[in-house]
């Protein structure tokens, strides 16, 4: 990892600007990124249904995800295998994840050229949530499944008691380890508990190799919000207003910057793994440690072949026995338009598709996704199939790990201003006190301020 001294605010600016959110959005990224970023055309759903008199109901559906278009897809076939009387044809639209967003936001206040479903990414939902809500209040649907789930996802997309979003995974955050690199240099992970190990793992690799472990994050918030979260603590109040200036907050800054002045992290290509750029800098070795949710291993599958068998998937250090263990990040909630002349079929299809056993074991065998069904991860055939592209590749069973942190889980609030939070944190706030090496104190208390005046309440 080239260690850098100098990000000019005008390149974050231009990273804000051009970097899909995430899972697009590094900040709050969650799923893998497609490859082309034009609306595709639409292709209605093959199925291998079985014959029936009724005709097929065209459901349209957007996301900014092509992988998430192509489970649809998949879940389409097996749904009109099921009901040969209630057929459907998906009608998939993929568009990169500011153009789907804006456009979607667009459609609904025109009430015109709205899609029946529609993925909506975690970091860009508050927008949606602000005067009359246009998605189908869906807790009715929800219900049948409801007792097999992890609920506190169901809140992130829900509002005065209404669950309007169906989500994808849980988004447990865990420490991914290059066994290899670390091995080289000595070190084992298995005896990393504490930030004050982590710490003292940091100074043995930076002495042994010359090299970085690990990376300050200049562009997005997963480190600090994961440090906050080990605290109890979110990034806005219960209202949803900013909260950056708090004791809490500044425990988590001091730290990352101790090891900065340290000389024990560096910095990579854009300041975040979750980019081309950032993903290229693990697959090379320039980090042999990086905190990210389980939605990350499809990263090291897809991207990094050439690591297979030398990650290994541990729980997030923490700050004592009474820390957090982890924190669920990033995610995607899928809605349905709540003025669809197919609402209810929506409804009942998506639901069906991501929270039943049979959906949420699709959305871990083919995408990584730890499952929102907890049926699904008490399922030994499932949790411990080695033909599993995901248990095979990695050192550690995923599922072991989310067994021991589930217990005790921290819940971000996904708010009205956590898209502009995350925008002037990645743009001004990290750059200032990690790069230009300002008070940070006096950083978030200034951050707070500017926050204060641009926040919706």
């Amino acid at each position: 990892m080239k260690k850098e001294r100098f990000l000019s605010v005008l390149v974050v600016m231009g990273l804000v600007l051009g970097i899909l959110a995430g899972c697009a959005a590094p900040a709050t990224a969650t799923e893998p990124a497609a490859a082309a970023t034009t609306e595709a055309a639409p292709v209605v759903a093959a199925t291998t249904a079985a014959a029936s008199n009724a005709a097929p109901t065209d459901l349209q559906i957007w996301s900014f995800v092509q992988q998430h278009l192509d489970f649809y897809q998949k879940m389409a076939g097996i749904w009109n295998e099921q009901h040969p009387d209630e057929q459907i044809n998906l009608i998939p639209t993929y568009l990169d994840w500011s153009a789907m967003h804006d456009k979607l936001y667009t459609a609904m206040v025109a009430g015109e050229g709205v899609p029946d479903i529609s993925d909506v990414e975690i970091s860009k939902w508050p927008n949606f949530m602000n005067g009359e809500i246009q998605f189908l209040d869906l807790t009715s649907y929800i219900a049948p499944y409801k007792a097999d789930l992890v609920t506190n996802r169901l809140d992130i997309y829900s509002k005065d008691g209404k669950e309007y979003g169906v989500p994808s995974h849980v988004g447990a955050t865990v420490m991914y380890y290059n066994t290899e690199l670390l091995e080289a240099a000595g070190i084992d992970y298995t005896k990393i508990i504490t930030w004050d190990d982590f710490e003292q793992a940091l100074k043995t690799y930076h002495e042994k190799t010359g090299k970085y472990m690990t990376y300050s994050e200049t562009y997005g918030s997963y480190q600090f919000t994961v440090l906050m979260a080990e605290q109890g603590k979110d990034l806005v109040t219960d209202d949803g207003m900013p909260d950056l200036n708090s004791p809490e907050a500044l425990k988590a800054t001091q730290l990352l910057r101790k090891w900065v002045d340290e000389d024990i992290v560096g910095f990579i290509p854009t300041g975040n793994a979750d980019t081309d750029e950032g993903k290229a800098a693990v697959a090379n070795g320039d980090v042999a440690a990086l905190m990210y949710p389980l939605w990350y291993m499809s990263r090291f599958t897809d991207v990094m072949p050439n690591l297979a068998g030398k990650i290994a998937i541990a729980p997030l250090p923490v700050f004592d026995d009474s820390s957090y263990k982890s924190v669920g990040l990033g995610g995607t909630g899928t809605i349905v338009y709540k003025n669809s002349p197919n609402a209810d079929l929506a409804a009942r299809f998506i639901t069906w598709a991501k929270l039943s056993v049979e959906g949420s074991t699709t959305l871990w065998t083919d995408l990584g996704f730890d499952p929102v069904n907890k049926k699904v991860a008490e399922n030994l055939d499932v949790t411990h199939d080695q033909g599993n592209k995901f248990l095979a590749y990695f050192e550690t069973n995923p599922f072991d790990v989310l067994a021991k942190v589930q217990d005790k889980m921290f819940t971000v609030k996904t708010m009205q201003n956590a898209g502009i939070i995350n925008d002037y944190l990645s743009a001004t706030t990290w750059n200032r006190i990690y790069v230009n090496q300002e008070d940070p104190a006096t950083v978030l208390k200034e951050t707070q301020d500017e926050l204060m005046s641009q926040a919706k309440k």
